[in-house]
């Protein structure tokens, strides 16, 4: 069985966190935030007591809910006779730098 790790962010963890982030909390926001990510742990402790093991996956490649692989073109010809300058099959564009 897993650690019980608490569920709740402290003022430090959130400094830390804004630190690492480079970002600067007022007090108010840090309360915010401190309050947001305690949520979110909660969450997904809830998550986790979810029992999983006779879930099968929605699509696993092998279910055929997928569509086959076709080679088909990536630009369609009639996409090219509305470009005003191409050169071929590529389209011309002005220069950026």
């Amino acid at each position: 069985m897993k650690a019980q790790r608490p569920l709740s962010v402290d003022a430090r963890q959130v400094e830390r966190l804004a630190e690492l982030s480079r970002l600067s909390l007022n007090p108010q926001e840090a309360e915010r935030l401190r309050g947001e990510l305690s949520s979110i742990l909660e969450y997904f402790a809830a998550l986790d007591k979810v029992d999983v093991s006779e879930a099968s996956p929605a699509q696993d490649g092998t279910s055929g809910g997928l569509r086959g692989d076709k080679v088909r073109p990536s630009m369609p010809e009639e996409i090219l006779k509305g470009v005003p300058q191409k050169k071929g099959r590529y389209v011309r564009a002005p220069k950026v730098f």
